[in-house]
């Protein structure tokens, strides 16, 4: 009989649960509506089969629309206001006060802004985007210490729990992450944490996962590549536990000092009773369908009917041509105002246009990408754009606070994760007021892991129209003399003209003679 692992029974258990709610098909087509592959399976019947990509543009408008403002995080202590201790007090400031600068100097080194775009189009895609933090003990420090943080994204349909009617990943009994990789690999790491040598040649190839996408279904040849389960457990004293097994052999296991689960995830939009999210792609297909379609129709109607045919009597005239200027010859004389006639162009219905019109103008309205979100009128009037802007992006606040509450968590599970790896003599790098990277040891790291830290996302302003509307304000701010050129050129947007310093110095010269 085939001895199977803990892990893999649960990993059935949350394929089946899956498959029942349709996911792995959902993503599939979402994922193609999304680049472009929307006639997929489908038999034109004659018909040309065009692709006018709303959906992504769409998608592409509320992505950016939610990355394009920087955020930061900052920490704090809950506890802090009944610390009685000066000492513990100032220790816990300071400790705070590094681990914000660490983890800026975090979101720059571990490109945390391109993950969490990234993050959005699979949430667009799938309904949920995932992040995953694990301790790279190979990675180089340029300190005696070796290992530090990684932060990878992974597919929603790649994580399953224990509880799929519960949106809290810290509250489950067990959270699992599902990859691929070679047997070849995957054996060398089972042998190299103590698996025998027997045992660990059961590992085996097995069927590409449904999770993968069509751009995915075939892996190289050269090689043969098996599923592997990473499970987070707690034990007895709530200090996760971890585990990575296939289907039949359990390849490592630990135990940490870590109190958080190593995953933190949002939904695009939350689905009532369960852990897997909503995509907006999902609801927008058939209209997408239908104006490929529509216009799929025109073309052909356009295409059949645009020209005028010649239509003629073959017992008069044995063959026609088209040629210029060639004479067309006609049996037996007499009248020949019947021998051949010409059949007009078919008319379209204007209405049917409109009714396309129609659909894309509403399906990009529904989803708050008006002309005015997209950048397709003229910047005559920015007071009115940024008005025109806000109330569009009204839709996508909530999407923005399931962003930011998974940020938060994030970066809760860096600090859980640098308190249970990083040693008390090992320096922290992080970045200081003046934006530069310095090096400093954690204050009592004992006293930090018992704080009752909590994490707070800040968002900057981020603006399409902020660079024109300051300009704006600049110009209109010097031309009445409440300014002079040298104020004038010190607030110039960066990037706007070349060399300002040495504009401005020359400026100052010229007023100081």
């Amino acid at each position: 009989m085939d001895n199977i692992t803990k892990a893999w029974e649960r990993f059935e258990a949350g394929r089946d649960y899956k498959r029942r709610i349709g996911l792995y098909q959902t993503v599939r087509e979402n994922e193609r509506f999304y680049r472009g592959d929307q006639w997929h399976g489908v038999d034109p019947c004659g018909l040309p089969t065009p692709v006018f990509n709303v959906i992504k543009r769409i998608t592409d408008y509320m992505i950016s629309s939610v990355a394009r403002q920087p955020v930061s995080v900052v920490y704090s202590d809950d506890s802090m206001p009944v610390t009685e201790m000066c000492e513990s007090k100032k220790q816990l400031q300071n400790g705070l006060k590094l681990l914000n600068g660490n983890a800026a100097y975090r979101f720059d080194k571990s490109k945390i802004d391109v993950l969490i775009r990234q993050a959005l189009l699979d949430a667009a895609i799938s309904g949920d985007g995932v992040f995953y933090c694990y301790w790279e003990p190979s990675a180089k420090t340029g300190q005696a210490h070796t290992g530090d943080i990684k932060t990878v994204l992974c597919d929603n349909t790649d994580l399953f729990v224990s509880d799929v009617n519960s949106r809290d990943i810290q509250e489950q009994d067990y959270v699992m992450l599902a990859g691929r990789d070679t047997v070849e690999h995957l054996f060398s790491e089972a042998v190299k944490n103590g698996v025998k040598k027997e045992d660990a040649a059961k590992i085996c190839s097995d069927e590409l996962s449904e999770s993968c996408s069509d751009a995915y279904k075939t892996e190289a040849s050269d090689s043969e590549h098996a599923t592997y389960l990473i499970t987070f457990t707690r034990d007895k004293d709530g200090y996760v536990c971890w585990e990575k097994s296939t289907r039949n052999v359990i390849i490592a296991k630990r135990k940490t000092k870590m109190k958080k689960y190593p995953v933190a995830y949002f939904a695009w939009d939350k689905v009532k009773g369960s852990f897997i999210g909503n995509s907006p792609i999902t609801a927008l297909k058939e209209n997408q369908k239908y104006i490929n379609k529509a216009y799929a129709m025109v073309m052909k109607h356009m295409t059949d009917t645009a020209f005028s045919k010649i239509v003629y009597d073959k017992t008069l005239i044995p063959e026609w041509t088209n040629e210029v200027g060639e004479a067309i010859g006609v049996r037996g004389g007499g009248d020949v105002r019947n021998a051949a006639s010409v059949i007009g162009t078919g008319q379209l219905q204007s209405g049917f246009l409109e009714v396309i019109a129609m659909t894309l103008t509403h399906t990009k309205e529904m989803m708050g990408a008006t002309d005015a979100a997209l950048g397709e009128v003229e910047p005559d009037n920015t007071s009115a754009i940024l008005a025109l802007q806000e109330a569009s992006a009204v839709p996508l606040e909530t999407l923005k606070q399931n962003l930011y509450a998974c940020i938060e968590d994030l970066a809760l599970i860096w600090a859980d994760m640098l308190f249970t790896y990083y040693p008390e003599d090992r320096l922290v790098i992080y970045k200081n007021e003046d934006g530069e990277e310095v090096a400093e040891k954690l204050p009592e790291l004992s006293l930090m892991r018992e704080a009752l830290l909590s994490a707070r996302v800040d968002v900057g302003a981020g603006n399409r129209y902020s660079q024109i509307a300051s300009l704006n304000t600049l110009d209109r701010l010097l031309s009445g003399g409440y300014i002079t050129v040298s104020q004038y050129i010190k607030r110039l947007p960066e990037g706007i003209i070349a060399d300002k310093e040495e504009l401005l110095q020359n400026e100052q010269q010229s007023a100081g003679r």
